[in-house]
């Protein structure tokens, strides 16, 4: 039966619970504002007319099938991504840990004991005097639950959520990176195969300048000198070449780990980069404008996470000093004979709320809100600085970029003087007219020119990887062509797809 003299107070305990469950301490979370440039210094290429870049798989701009199959192993094999992938899993376990609190905790006991108590023990008069020797069988059900009167589990899931969301950031980074890594040492080594194919094309035509001399030397038209000269630098070209192989070993043992193979179990194919002239060049690639710049980088939304979970944790320091208030409770059964034991008549129950305030803590509690408030400061920091690099990487490779394609000009004009050069050099010296001597420096000459053109050109194709690395790897909206997973190597995971929506920052 309803009794107002006792429904009255729980009701207004209760409506006292729920009041204070509504308060929240600390700080509501403002989402930092960094300095954004109107335009990119170096300007890019906004209107190159290039296809946008699709956010998963953006290697596919460079139209290459092989760094293609590469990418999608690494993302699938490499122990980096694993890696990031389980810091995931374990900051999701960590959120679910933390939105539990939200809830009771409901437990379950058992116990059975057998009780003998002394005739003569204090206030013995239940027994007449008599010693007393009984059973007691309970089964209680327990049940706890912290009031969150000023929002601390609520701060608390407000971080952990914030630090999964970085997590996932920061798996999408690593992921770039270790794509990234792959293309830029990918194109190393076909450009080291390329440098390999000059020396190789310089050596057969040096191996022809040693017969020459030794021909000539032979018909009492040259002095041995000419051939020692001819023999050393086709000696050097060789040495030159060799070392090259010692480079390319090392690359290719690179690419092995970031594939998750044993260098020992991996090689691939000799493919040098196409030399003939137009062939080769990178894509063009649309820098956008610096504020796309905030959503298209994964490790900004990282930090900026961060700083919204530095947030929340003052709010979770700030209520260390106010009252903890819980709920406990207890129902179940308890009898001295298991026959008895669920007889409505032997339930037990009981209901108790608490409060705990702390008075005198020696300033812990001060000290935590101002670590908290430090961390705070730290994390906002480090956001800023991480936008700041973001965009000094984008423009040191749009710079790159820019001076790189003069100067494969001037280096392919290079390269047609010193073929000139040496073709007269040649025509001069079976002629009578020069001394070897001249066709050594021609031959030196147009050497060092071709491979600086090589190198150059593998220098274009690593600085556009970078570049687009700095940008984030692709365009934010852009799909997959159709049939390509964009998140090889997890299935089941949803985590990289769902990135983009992670840069936007916590309003509650």
């Amino acid at each position: 039966m309803w009794n107002p003299k006792i429904a009255g107070p729980r009701a207004a305990v209760a409506l006292a619970m729920l009041s204070l469950a509504g308060c929240m301490v600390g700080p509501k979370y403002q989402k930092p504002v960094p300095p954004v440039p109107a335009n990119f210094k170096e300007g890019g290429t906004p209107d190159s007319g290039t296809p946008d870049i699709a956010y998963s798989d953006w290697w596919r701009v460079f139209s290459d099938a092989d760094l293609a199959r590469l990418e999608t192993e690494a993302d699938a094999a490499n122990q980096d991504v694993k890696l990031a992938i389980a810091r995931v899993e374990q900051a999701e376990a960590g959120a679910r840990v933390a939105r539990s609190f939200l809830f009771p905790t409901i437990s379950l006991g058992a116990s059975a004991s057998r009780t003998r108590e002394a005739q003569n023990r204090p206030n013995n008069g239940n027994t007449f005097g008599q010693a007393a020797t009984y059973n007691d069988f309970q089964l209680p059900a327990f049940l706890s639950y912290e009031v969150d009167a000023w929002g601390r589990v609520r701060h608390s899931l407000e971080a952990a959520n914030a630090t999964e969301q970085a997590t996932a950031a920061d798996l999408r980074f690593v992921r770039l990176s270790v794509e990234a890594n792959v293309a830029m040492d990918y194109y190393s080594l076909r450009e080291t195969d390329a440098e390999r194919q000059v020396l190789d094309l310089t050596v057969q035509d040096m191996q022809s300048a040693v017969d020459l001399t030794t021909n000539r030397f032979r018909g009492g038209l040259t002095s041995e000198l000419e051939v020692k000269q001819a023999q050393t630098l086709l000696d050097q070209t060789k040495a030159q070449a060799q070392a090259l192989d010692v480079q390319r070993t090392q690359l290719e043992h690179a690419i092995a780990v970031l594939e998750g193979k044993a260098a020992s179990d991996f090689s691939i194919p000799r493919s040098p980069l196409p030399l003939s002239k137009g062939a080769g060049l990178p894509p063009a690639i649309p820098s956008g404008l610096p504020a796309e710049l905030l959503a298209r980088r994964p490790d900004i939304a990282e930090v900026e996470r961060y700083v919204a979970a530095a947030n929340a944790e003052i709010g979770v320091a700030k209520t260390a000093g106010l009252p903890h208030i819980s709920l406990t409770g207890l129902a179940g059964f308890e009898s001295v004979s298991m026959t008895s034991l669920f007889s409505w008549q032997n339930g037990i129950a009981s209901l108790a709320a608490s409060a705990v305030a702390p008075i005198f803590t020696g300033g812990r509690v001060k000290a935590g809100v101002d670590q908290a408030w430090a961390m705070y400061r730290q994390s906002l920091a480090q956001y800023q600085k991480t936008v700041l690099v973001a965009y000094q990487e984008v423009e040191d490779q749009l710079a790159a970029l820019r001076i790189l394609a003069g100067e494969a000009q001037s280096t392919a004009d290079a390269v047609a003087d010193a073929e000139q050069a040496e073709t007269i050099a040649l025509n001069r010296y079976r002629n009578g007219l020069v001394s070897y001597l001249d066709v050594v420096y021609a031959q030196t000459a147009l050497l060092a020119n071709q491979r600086t053109a090589t190198q150059i050109g593998g220098e274009r194709m690593v600085a556009t990887v970078v570049l687009i690395k700095a940008l984030g790897g692709g365009w934010l909206g852009v799909p997959a062509p159709a049939g390509v997973n964009p998140n090889p190597g997890a299935p089941g995971s949803t985590t990289a797809t769902n990135q983009p929506t992670m840069a936007k920052g916590m309003t509650k």
